[in-house]
Order: C-alpha cells, then sequence, then structure tokens
C-alpha cells in the first residue's frame, strides 16, 4: 500500500495540532479504502509553548503520528524544506507528499477531492480559495483584499497554467514532481524562509513540467486559537518582490 505522508508546520500551535491531528486521524480508514497508509508528521520549528510536548505525546499514543523538531527556529521556508526531504527520503514511487498550515484552518476532509484531482493527471493539487465554491470564513476584511489584489498580480507575473492560488499552504503533491524538481534545483529548490517559499515551490514544480489542478475549499480562520503570526504587510512585499525574481530568473 502506498502512503500518503502529511507534514503540518508548526510553531506555537499548542492550541490547534492537537486537534488538526485528530481530525487527521480520523481520516484513516477512508484513505486505506482509497489505497493510502496515513502518517502524520508534525514539524515543530522551535515552539516556545508546549507544541513540542503534545505532539511528542501524540506520537507516543498514535503509531501513525512521527514528530520532527528543528533544534533551530527556521520559518515556514525551512519546514517546508525539511518536509520535501525527509518525504523523498522516506517514500517510494506511488507515495504522496500532502502539507497543510498547522493551525487548523484547513480541514483534512478535503484531501479526498485533491485525490479525486491527483488521479485524473495532475502532479500537484491546491486546495484554492480562488474556485468557484470556496468560502472563508473569520478572514479579517483587510486580508481578503490584499490576497485578491495580491492574487491578481501573481497571475499577471507568474502565469502558472491551471493555477489560482499560489500561497496557500494546503498541497498534495506526486513523489515524481518533487524529485524532478530537487534533481533539477537541488539545494536551491526552496531559498525563501518566509509564507512566499510556497509560490517559490509552486513556480520551480511549474519550470519543471509539473501539471496543477484546483480544488475549492472553505479556509476557517475562525477555528484558530491563539494570535496571527504574519506580518502582514512584510509579507505582502516580500511575496510581491519574489514573483518578479522566480519570473526573471533570479
Amino acid at each position: 500500500m502506498n502512503k500518503l505522508m502529511v507534514y503540518l508546520p508548526c510553531y506555537n500551535e499548542a492550541e490547534n495540532i492537537q486537534a488538526l491531528t485528530a481530525l487527521w486521524l480520523a481520516e484513516a480508514p477512508a484513505l486505506e479504502a482509497r489505497g493510502y497508509a496515513l502518517e502524520v508528521v508534525p514539524v515543530d520549528d522551535k515552539s516556545t509553548d508546549d507544541t513540542l510536548p503534545l505532539i511528542t505525546r501524540l506520537a507516543a499514543e498514535h503509531a501513525a503520528v512521527r514528530v520532527i523538531a528543528h533544534q533551530v527556529n527556521r520559518n515556514l521556508g525551512g519546514v517546508l524544506d525539511t518536509a520535501v526531504k525527509d518525504f523523498l527520503q522516506r517514500s517510494k514511487d506511488g507515495d504522496l507528499m500532502c502539507v497543510m498550515d498547522g493551525d487548523n484552518t484547513h480541514k483534512p476532509a478535503y484531501v479526498h477531492p485533491m485525490l479525486t484531482a491527483l488521479e485524473k493527471g495532475a502532479d500537484c493539487v491546491i486546495a484554492s480559495r480562488y474556485q468557484k465554491g470556496a468560502q472563508t470564513h473569520g478572514v479579517p476584511p483587510i486580508r481578503l483584499l490584499l490576497s485578491d489584489c495580491a492574487r491578481l498580480y501573481y497571475t499577471l507575473i507568474l502565469r502558472v497554467p491551471g493555477v489560482r492560488d499560489y500561497t496557500c499552504g494546503y498541497r498534495l503533491y506526486t513523489r515524481a514532481a518533487l524529485e524532478k524538481a530537487a534533481a533539477h534545483y537541488g539545494n536551491k529548490l526552496i531559498t525563501r524562509q518566509t509564507f512566499s517559499c510556497m509560490m517559490e515551490l509552486l513556480y520551480k514544480l511549474h519550470r519543471c513540467g509539473c501539471r496543477f489542478a484546483e480544488v475549492p475549499f472553505t479556509l476557517r480562520y475562525d477555528d484558530k486559537g491563539g494570535a496571527s503570526k504574519m506580518r502582514v504587510v512584510k509579507t505582502m512585499v516580500d511575496s510581491l518582490s519574489t514573483a518578479l525574481k522566480l519570473r526573471l530568473g533570479r
């Protein structure tokens, strides 16, 4: 049986990670029926709260949970880099890698339409906020406006076929696509440390011939415990400049 390895970036997610892990474990029987054994891999990025003791206990209680712990804080880009390298080292042909935010705003149940899209020929499937039927709950209006403006900019600059949501962290990847990109870019596959790493990986996969698909999902920001860790203005400026640099090949 192939594996579905789910990586959950965690930085001070003690209020969210247990509920999210439970939701993933509840999907295990349905995933097994589709031919995938579930492995949930929280990646702790040197949290300063109780995240690491909590996920360590979850791993002791559930065979399907495995923990990776950074010794120093590496930000989201470092976690994504760790996840890709760990997946390629431990997986085999036919295994799949899923990444989603660890703050309980993304729901595991959407992995099923994502798997269906993958089975139809995509190499990477994005849970998209910009497909018909998608919804967002609890996101401040100013952030919605900024996201919409940024999406138009990314679409204009990057022009990746099949992609409308360039930054959502909820994605499903084939091993073949990640292996090809890693062989091409080596240690420079993921260089951005901020949230723009999601856009960077997407565009580099595109440059390697990756085929993309999107499925609508509901972003539940109102289910998130704790304060947001994103510095909105700084993140926007970094993301806009990253898109231009990627398009220019820098």
